[in-house]
């Protein structure tokens, strides 16, 4: 009975377990159900080429010199190219009253002329920068200069005034430079310095004391020493000395008018009142003679 007994309840604790076991629990899940709620479904990605025009964008231009040469057609003679500006460069000396004593505005070139080594005659062509620095004396009533300084050059201008003060005038424009500056290439005779002007007992641009000097046509000023040669040519010239009011050019005076192409050079008006003294002397003298003659023939046959 006790075996038997036994035997029962083993049984029962089998039936028991087996139970326990068949119930389903979420590790004994089927795979499939497993992988459905744990994976996610994608859409198969399509990758379609399309063609795709692409733009070359410029390079932004941060230097504005570069933007300028770029568009520029390149010359065969830079020396000869100036960059536009609003104005022509002013030079501007002042008196020892801190106002303005000799005012200058022009657009100048000098053309030298030089020889290089293989005998060959050049030019060459140079401009007055507008950052020449400008010295001077105005401390004299009558005469003023004004010189322009800048590398290897030196522009020298004279002015005086006429004897009763009525008209001022520039009695003489002088150059010096040194013969090894870049502008002449294969000099012959470098390291040299040479000095043009225009002379003595010049009077350019003649204009009444107080009015300034004006001239849109260009003028151009032979140089020499008597062996070097240069022109000085001015552009737009505007030109006053013997200021001391302010700081501004007076009224104008113009080239274009009657009175200032009459007094460019007086040479003329010289010549011409030097023949008529001569023919008046002449006429005089001749007709002094004549009378002589006639009296002292009058009486000898008076005498007779």
């Amino acid at each position: 009975m006790a075996r038997r007994a036994t035997f029962k309840t083993l049984f029962f604790l089998w039936c028991l377990l087996g139970t326990v076991l068949s119930i389903p629990t979420p590790t004994m899940l089927p795979r499939r159900l497993e992988e459905q709620r744990y994976t996610t479904t994608r859409m198969a990605k399509v990758i379609a080429e399309l063609p795709i025009t692409r733009t070359r964008l410029p390079l932004p231009v941060v230097n504005s010199e570069l933007r300028t040469s770029s568009t520029t057609s390149p010359t065969t003679s830079p020396t000869m190219q100036r960059l536009p500006s609003s104005g022509d460069p002013l030079y501007r000396f002042n008196g020892s009253n801190g106002q303005a004593c000799i005012l200058l505005q022009v657009d100048a070139i000098i053309t030298i002329k030089y020889r290089n080594k293989l005998g060959e005659e050049k030019d060459a062509p140079i401009y007055v920068p507008d950052d020449a620095i400008v010295s001077g004396h105005c401390d004299n009533e009558n005469t003023a200069t004004m010189s322009l300084r800048w590398n290897a050059f030196v522009l020298f201008w004279s002015f005086a005034k006429t004897p009763g003060n009525e008209r001022w005038y520039v009695d003489k424009i002088e150059l010096t430079y040194n013969s090894s500056d870049r502008h002449f290439e294969h000099v012959d005779e470098p390291k040299k310095t040479i000095r043009l002007s225009t002379g003595q007992k010049h009077k350019f641009f003649p204009t009444p004391l107080g009015k300034s000097y004006t001239c849109n046509e260009e003028v151009e000023i032979p140089l020499t020493d008597g062996k070097n040669h240069a022109s000085l040519l001015l552009r737009d010239l505007k030109l006053q000395p013997f200021k001391f009011k302010d700081n501004n050019f007076a009224a104008e005076f113009s080239c274009k008018s009657f009175s200032a192409r009459a007094g460019r050079d007086e040479t003329a008006p010289v010549a011409v009142g030097s023949t008529l003294a001569a023919a008046v002397l002449l006429t005089i003298t001749g007709y002094a003679a004549y009378r002589y003659f006639k009296v002292k023939k009058v009486k000898y046959d008076a005498m007779e």
